[in-house]
């Protein structure tokens, strides 16, 4: 009454909350809030991200000067082919969602495969969208620590990798390849099937390769959940030195 009196909200002396789930305490009957969820996303991504060259990549500063123009009969020539998956890539990441299909880049080294992994991310992050890159071999590494430390009581880094709104795999096939690692692959890239999570995989492997390296099953899920997109030319990081 006091307050009304004087010409001041009821409400007026209560704290402003950001979150009214949990009024900013960052749990709800003892679990985590979404709140505290996302805020520890956002930083897992920046933590994850700070040495990617993120700003560096673009669709803009995506140019074909260095993919071949010529092409065999019936053969469509390597420029044209990536004008065509530049398109589909920039219309990915402007309709993207964390439920977007998956994507596979496959190709020889330098054609371009993580530049434009890295402009869809790009593109994701402004959206507001947690995105999570990095290679195999480091996610990999990171898994393996946590699961056989002495403690083995965090999960964080598996669990990052489910949950972020989209994940982009680099360098399928230059890791360190043992059963585990296999096996922590294909946990992976299942579970983010299983709750319709987008992911990015960049290779140099054809799919035989893969599945000699990975067993069939994980081939089996890729090329029944991911789009593949096959990049053809010379390695463009030397034509340009």
């Amino acid at each position: 009454g006091l307050l009304k009196a004087h010409g001041y909200d009821a409400n007026y002396l209560e704290p402003a909350y950001s979150c009214s789930e949990c009024n900013d305490t960052g749990y709800v009957d003892g679990y985590m809030c979404r709140c505290l969820k996302k805020l520890a996303q956002q930083i897992a991504c920046q933590r994850i991200n700070k040495l990617s060259p993120l700003s560096l990549s673009t669709f803009e500063s995506m140019h074909l000067d260095y993919y071949p123009d010529n092409s065999e009969e019936k053969e469509i020539s390597a420029r044209k082919r990536m004008q065509s998956i530049i398109s589909f890539c920039k219309d990915y990441a402007e309709n993207f969602t964390p439920q977007s299909q998956g994507l596979m880049f496959m190709g020889a080294t330098g054609l371009g495969k993580t530049h434009l992994s890295l402009a869809i991310a790009n593109e994701v992050i402004k959206k507001g969208y947690g995105v999570v890159y990095g290679s195999v071999q480091s996610f990999m590494t990171q898994i393996e620590q946590e699961h056989f430390s002495r403690e083995h009581t965090s999960n964080a880094c598996r669990n990052m990798l489910i949950d972020c709104d989209l994940l982009i795999l680099d360098d399928l096939g230059s890791e360190f390849s043992t059963s585990f690692t296999v096996s922590a692959l294909y946990d992976i890239i299942n579970s983010r099937i299983a709750v319709s999570k987008a992911t990015v995989i960049n290779t140099n492997l054809s799919l035989a390769e893969i599945e000699a390296r990975y067993t069939e099953r994980i081939v089996s899920r890729i090329c029944g959940c991911f789009k593949l997109l096959r990049f053809d030319g010379k390695d463009i990081r030397i034509m340009r030195n």
